[in-house]
């Protein structure tokens, strides 16, 4: 017999992404970016929400599908927007709002079914992105601790976004990293996969 409780399905890689992405909205607020302190948190409550209600929040009875060349040609419309405005104006804001948005609300919907793989390949991936994200968060987090805090530190111990800048500040630059960012957010999406 069925009691009708929702429980909360805490699985150790849902505890380890609530712990690090709180960790992260804690060291931006530390740092003063206040607005990438909030965007955090905002995710880590929606993670928590997500797990004390099994998994059941549902935006949309039915999963929003757009076909492909309106996708592409709204997020070309954003990429053009993100190249020419200005860098940390208020327009790069609403559009990464927007972004975020309709990611938010076309993605969140159960995972389709996908081709097992062996249980091998899965781990040694899993190991893989997961060293190589917490080996990038170190180094940006002692580089800007180190660069604020050491006498020209920010000459020495430049974070990966300052190393960034010069590349980013020219309009080839920007171009290519606004493709490459929108492109990897459409395979997180698995985009190409869908119907």
């Amino acid at each position: 017999m069925t009691t009708g409780v929702i429980k909360p399905r805490w699985s150790l890689s849902a505890i380890l992404w609530i712990c690090v992405l709180g960790i992260m909205a804690g060291f931006q607020t530390w740092r003063g970016a206040y607005v990438d302190g909030i965007l955090f948190f905002a995710l880590v409550a929606m993670l928590v929400l997500d797990r004390l209600t099994g998994g059941q929040i549902v935006i949309f009875k039915k999963p929003i599908v757009a076909p492909k060349i309106v996708t592409i040609g709204i997020t070309g419309v954003l990429g053009v927007v993100l190249v020419l405005a200005p860098r940390h104006s208020w327009i790069d804001l609403a559009v990464f709002i927007a972004i975020g948005v309709t990611v938010l609300i076309v993605a969140w919907e159960p995972a389709p079914e996908r081709v097992k793989r062996p249980r091998k390949a899965m781990l040694r991936s899993m190991w893989f992105w997961s060293i190589a994200a917490v080996v990038l968060c170190l180094w940006e987090a002692t580089a800007f601790i180190l660069s604020v805090t050491l006498p020209n530190g920010y000459l020495y111990f430049p974070t990966i976004s300052v190393l960034l800048d010069p590349f980013v500040e020219t309009l080839g630059g920007r171009i290519v990293f606004v493709g490459l960012w929108l492109a990897a957010g459409y395979g997180l999406l698995r985009f190409w996969r869908k119907s």
